[in-house]
């Protein structure tokens, strides 16, 4: 149970920092807040039917295609590059597609969506790869350290890469082995865990330090 109070708590330093910060983001990096606020409430739902005994798997079929168009528009507005930016955009409407298609044809909403996570983890694992290449190639981050869009795209290549296998056979686990399945699934949570805390320190090396005058909300002095 720990691991689900770091998970939320991660997801929700992330926002404060975010809110706080908001006014110095680049817009891609506050769309990325935007996003895990929509995480948070979405997973703090998922949470609920869980305590209840309730089945959750339906909030992912929205869920899973949001971060993908919002990560995304992330790499969309931080690349350079023009082809690739529209090679992200395309993608986007025909990733939507996708996962409404595998809703009505092959995994409904009381099923685990694997199909619709792979093809999320393998173009979001494209994204981060394009982003590494454009700043190795063209050298204009002089502190890797200090560049939000490096912590980002290192917590989305190690989440996505290891849940294209984590996930690509959970449906298989869960047919054969509910005990495997939950065995196997702890490297997700892992995963999320270290996804969020890179979040975290994206949103903290972004802009000014954080204070209310520099985000959302101001003083009145």
């Amino acid at each position: 149970m720990w691991d689900v109070y770091v998970y939320f708590f991660l997801i929700a330093a992330s926002v404060v920092i975010w809110a706080l910060k908001y006014r110095g983001l680049s817009p891609g990096v506050r769309a990325l807040g935007v996003i895990q606020l929509i995480t948070l409430v979405f997973e703090g739902y998922a949470a609920y039917l869980m305590v209840r005994k309730t089945v959750n798997l339906h909030i992912y079929h929205v869920l899973i295609p949001a971060q993908f168009l919002f990560y995304s528009y992330v790499y969309a507005r931080e690349l350079t590059g023009s082809n690739i930016k529209k090679a992200i955009f395309y993608a986007m409407p025909l990733y939507v597609g996708f996962a409404f298609l595998v809703l009505i044809g092959f995994q409904s909403s009381s099923e685990f969506n694997s199909y619709t996570r792979v093809g999320k983890n393998v173009l979001i694992t494209c994204w981060a790869l394009l982003y590494y290449k454009e700043v190795f190639l063209g050298l204009k981050v002089k502190r890797l350290v200090e560049e939000p869009m490096f912590w980002i795209s290192t917590g989305l290549w190690f989440y996505s890469l290891g849940n294209v296998f984590v996930e690509g056979l959970m449906n298989h686990l869960l047919s054969q082995s509910s005990r495997w399945a939950e065995t196997i699934y702890y490297v997700n949570v892992l995963l999320g865990l270290l996804l969020h805390l890179l979040f975290v320190v994206a949103f903290w090396v972004s802009g000014g330090k954080p204070g209310f005058s520099n985000g959302l909300f101001r003083t009145s002095h």
